[in-house]
């Protein structure tokens, strides 16, 4: 958390907002224009668009494309016991990824970068570890998204729909979700020790954040299939305690009316409608933001 930016705040929040108005857009769309698809989504496209019409209004505003990061499938160890979900607010981690570069054990004293062990190792030896799932790991790029919507007033979502439910993209980093909302920090480190998890969650003294309390949330989804997934996604971000926006969705359905698709992204880039949508997301989301207190997160108790 950058200094000055965030202070403590009282009782009834975590998190108090002194900087500027700072609006994060997730797209979860894995079409792009160097792969199969030849060309980016049109949700990506109206997502810039907002995002644009926000810092013409004097935001800061930073895009994740979901497309460029390596992020991990939640573990679920929550089920087992809540507080066996840790989060590391300093590191922006959960420790169920704890690596944010490939990492080989070499020995367990002797932890490096992938870099360093290419210089270190023989060909041999190199290949052996990095085999091994118990000595090499992955990184995990979840902490710049975990970063960017702990530092955020508000968040848009831009995804398509894909066979009636979420794109494999954002129902990855959703599920990872978790980690923000109730996530324990003062366990962190401690090697998952379940005793431990066990006995912080029998304490009737025992609170767990919701970090994404009281941000405000939008949406944006273009597909041909209807928008079967704001809904539920609205649904899972007002559990987390997000406030979504008045008319805070913007829709474009792309009806089979050409059999080559061709005229579909052209059609939509240029749908007035879908477009003041977009726009407006972007007008309210400040407007909403100037007018609120910028109080953000909750002390829970499952007592």
């Amino acid at each position: 958390m950058k200094r000055g930016i965030y202070g403590k705040c009282c009782k009834e929040g975590i998190y108090i907002n002194k900087g500027p108005i700072k609006i994060v857009g997730i797209s979860s769309g894995k079409r792009a224009e160097g792969d199969c698809a030849r060309e980016d989504p049109v949700s990506l496209f109206y997502l810039k668009l907002c995002l644009r019409e926000a810092e013409r209004l004097g935001a800061q505003t930073e895009l994740i494309d979901l497309r460029e990061l390596k992020i991990g499938p939640c573990k679920e160890c929550y089920s087992t016991c809540p507080a066996q979900c840790r989060f590391n607010e300093t590191r922006f981690q959960c420790d169920c990824y704890p690596f944010k570069e490939d990492t080989f054990f070499i020995t367990d004293e002797n932890i490096v970068t992938i870099e360093k062990a290419y210089d270190l190792l023989s060909k041999r030896d190199f290949f052996r570890i990095y085999h091994d799932k118990g000595r090499f790991a992955e990184r995990d790029d979840m902490w710049k998204v975990y970063k960017a919507l702990i530092e955020a007033d508000g968040i848009i979502f831009a995804t398509a729909t894909n066979f009636y439910g979420r794109p494999a993209l954002l129902q990855t980093m959703l599920s990872r979700f978790c980690a923000l909302d109730g996530g324990v920090e003062e366990l962190w480190g401690d090697g998952k020790n379940l005793q431990n998890s066990i006995r912080y969650s029998k304490n009737p003294k025992a609170k767990y954040k919701q970090r994404l309390y009281g941000k405000f949330c939008a949406f944006i989804n273009v597909s041909k299939e209807g928008d079967n997934v704001t809904p539920n996604l609205m649904k899972a971000c007002v559990m987390m305690g997000m406030r979504v926006l008045p008319l805070g969705i913007a829709y474009r359905v792309n009806w089979y009316e050409d059999k080559t698709h061709r005229s579909d992204t052209t059609k939509a880039k240029n749908d007035p409608y879908t477009l003041s949508l977009v726009k407006h997301i972007a007008r309210e989301m400040v407007k909403q933001i100037k007018k609120s207190d910028r109080k953000y997160g909750l002390w829970i108790s499952t007592a």
